[in-house]
């Protein structure tokens, strides 16, 4: 069974039903039991940060990450990780310049997964294993 990590972007892309298709066939897999995705917290923290700041533009910003918390916390397909001690023995490897990237792609390599982000710079990040588009 294979293992995502998903990134706030590409969650964010799929709360709208706007992933691109190779992504929202791995969602729709993982949707069904055949693959696992890995929400880290700091994915959920961003996620809400952006919605009370009104980035993602709702009537009701706190209904709307209530409503999401549920969804991923009822979900089959959804795994949420914080980072444990092999995550951050992962993190002081990593020259990741941003602290949510860094911890993201610790908790793929640790997990051995494979980050799905539409960021360039971890996709073309060499010992990261990601996906988009």
């Amino acid at each position: 069974m294979s293992t995502y990590v998903v990134d706030t972007v590409a969650f964010i892309k799929y709360l709208a039903d706007e992933l691109p298709e190779k992504v929202d066939k791995i969602f729709r897999d993982a949707e069904k039991g055949f693959s696992v995705l890995l929400l880290p917290h700091i994915v959920i923290g961003e996620f809400a940060y952006i919605s009370l700041k009104n980035k993602i533009k709702t009537e009701d910003p706190a209904a709307s990450i209530r409503e999401v918390l549920h969804l991923v916390y009822s979900s089959s397909y959804f795994r949420c990780v914080d980072m444990d001690l092999e995550c951050w023995e992962e993190f002081l490897k990593l020259d990741i310049p941003e602290l949510h990237d860094r911890m993201i792609c610790s908790i793929a390599r640790a997990k051995k997964a494979t980050v799905i982000t539409s960021d360039e710079s971890i996709l073309k990040r060499r010992g990261i294993e990601s996906v988009w588009g």
